[in-house]
């Protein structure tokens, strides 16, 4: 049997002690606006007797053509700095994804992006990456329940990654997947640093994903048995999963479900088929 681990591994299962251009708009309302109250000015001085009418034939009036529309220009294209110089300016995009108060308390370690590539690199071959994610440590300890003679994981452990999950839940799709392409040339980089300099972070990613997504909702509190210093699921099937998907297992089956649908909403938007995808 592998070692049930937590969101770091020496913790939770460890025995007890996520229009139209604007001015286009204007344009076009201005105009129906125009030929509306032309329309009701026509109607309005209309005479209705019988006599006749004089006919006063104005000179035609000079008509001012009106202003083309404001070019918008292009944005100017962002500068990305160095690898070693952008933790500052990951910070600052990763931020703009999300509202939640909490957020900016998981980028205040450096080395963001090269602590991204080796997390992922550790899920996408099964591997916990607890020691790469320290901040995200819960506070609470790992408890059990007893049902009759079994004992169970305590469904009030999932309550230590409700926030975890609602952060998550909370970043924006389509601007996650623009900034991981922005910063691809980045990510790149470091995972060469990590000792693959053939293989692309593309397929490295959607590996971890999959596994992620592989993890099964359990809606009842799994039976687990104690083998010092940890504890084993005694369900075969879900103690064959990889530690990290035992980790992500460990979230609780509301927090699993929210994550899981936000990774397949931004990996879509990457732009990875939801074919590949389990």
């Amino acid at each position: 049997m592998t070692q049930l681990g937590d969101l770091h591994v020496k913790d939770s299962f460890r025995a007890p002690d996520k229009q139209p251009p604007h001015g286009r708009i204007v344009t076009v309302v201005a105009v129906a606006l125009l030929a509306f109250a032309l329309g009701v000015y026509w109607f309005l001085a209309r005479d209705d007797t019988d006599e006749p009418v004089e006919t006063v034939v104005e000179a035609p009036r000079e008509v001012t053509p009106a202003p083309p529309e404001p070019v918008v220009p292009d944005p100017e294209p962002i500068e990305v700095p160095a690898l070693n110089d952008s933790d500052g300016f990951v910070r600052k995009l990763v931020e703009a994804l999300s509202s939640h108060p909490e957020l900016t308390s998981w980028l205040v370690t450096d080395g963001i992006i090269r602590r991204f590539v080796v997390v992922i690199d550790n899920i996408a071959d099964g591997t916990n990456p607890a020691q790469h994610i320290t901040f995200l440590r819960p506070q609470n300890r790992f408890t059990t329940t007893n049902s009759e003679s079994t004992l169970l994981i305590n469904p009030d452990n999932y309550r230590r990654y409700d926030l975890h999950a609602e952060i998550i839940d909370s970043l924006d799709t389509q601007g996650s997947a623009e900034l991981y392409h922005l910063l691809e040339p980045l990510i790149t980089e470091a995972y060469v640093e990590l000792g693959n300099p053939d293989r692309p972070f593309l397929g490295t990613f959607e590996r971890a994903v999959i596994n992620l997504l592989d993890v099964p909702i359990v809606d009842v509190p799994p039976a687990i048995v104690e083998h010092a210093p940890f504890f084993h699921l005694t369900d075969e099937i879900l103690e064959s999963l990889s530690p990290a998907q035992k980790q992500f297992l460990g979230m609780g089956p509301n927090n699993v479900r929210t994550i899981q649908a936000k990774i397949r909403q931004i990996t879509l938007a990457i732009g990875i088929a939801d074919s590949r995808l389990p």
